[in-house]
C-alpha cells in the first residue's frame, strides 16, 4: 500500500474555506449521525454562531473569540460543529457540515442559560 499526504498550500486552501464561511453549532449528540438536523439544539434563543478565525497556520485555525450562545433551552452538550451557514439552506443549497468535534465533557445546561467556548478553544488542523 502506498500513503500519500496532501501540501500546505491545498490545506490551507480548505482552512480558509471553513474560517471564511464557518459558522458554530451545538449538538446533543454526534452530527455525524444525526440525519437532518444533525442532533443540532433547537429552541430557546439558540442560533449558530458567525465564528472569526485565525489565518491559517502550521494547517491549523484557532477561533478568535467567543462563541457565547445564549437563552438556550434545557439540554447536555456534548458535540460542537462548524457549518458553511447559518441556517439550514435550501434544496438546492443545503448547509454543509464542515468540522466537529466531541466536547471534553458533557455540558448541562439549565431552562434559559447559555454556553461559552472561549476564544482559542476550537481548533481545526489537519496532521
Amino acid at each position: 500500500m502506498a500513503y500519500g499526504s496532501v501540501t500546505d498550500a491545498q490545506v490551507h486552501e480548505w482552512l480558509k474555506d471553513i474560517a471564511e464561511s464557518g459558522w458554530i453549532s451545538l449538538h446533543f449528540d454526534t452530527p455525524a449521525l444525526g440525519g437532518e438536523l444533525h442532533n443540532e439544539l433547537d429552541g430557546g434563543g439558540y442560533q449558530r454562531f458567525k465564528m472569526i478565525w485565525s489565518p491559517p497556520t502550521n494547517r491549523a485555525i484557532w477561533s478568535m473569540v467567543d462563541a457565547r450562545f445564549t437563552g438556550l433551552l434545557a439540554t447536555k452538550i456534548t458535540f460542537f460543529g462548524v457549518w458553511n451557514m447559518k441556517g439550514t439552506g435550501t434544496v438546492d443549497n443545503p448547509a454543509r457540515l464542515m468540522a466537529y468535534a466531541e466536547l471534553p465533557e458533557p455540558v448541562v445546561v439549565l431552562n434559559g442559560k447559555g454556553y461559552v467556548l472561549h476564544q482559542g478553544d476550537v481548533a481545526i488542523s489537519f496532521g
